[in-house]
């Protein structure tokens, strides 16, 4: 009984470990990416026909989802009625 005491006590350190490095991955992912939106952002505020063309990219990018997904209920709607028609 001890020794099952003694695996399971191993086994929640060794959880706890990878959580713990997870955690540590992950706030050093965080930095990053903030460093580098920070950059983005210096650049764009340097080049104002940049900072256009990133939200002209952007309008576009959530058009085109609007109509994918317009798409794609309505492709369903149909399926639904001639299944159930």
């Amino acid at each position: 009984e001890n020794e099952h005491i003694r695996n399971s006590d191993r086994l929640a350190d060794d959880v706890i470990g990878v959580a713990l490095a997870t955690k540590e991955n992950l706030q050093s992912q965080r930095g990053v990416l903030y460093g580098v939106s920070s950059r983005l952002g210096s650049v764009t505020n340097r080049f104002p026909a940049l900072n256009s063309l990133i939200q002209r990219i952007n309008v576009r990018k959530r058009r085109d989802s609007i109509i994918l997904a317009s798409v794609i209920s309505i492709c369903l709607i149909l399926m639904l009625i001639y299944a159930l028609g």
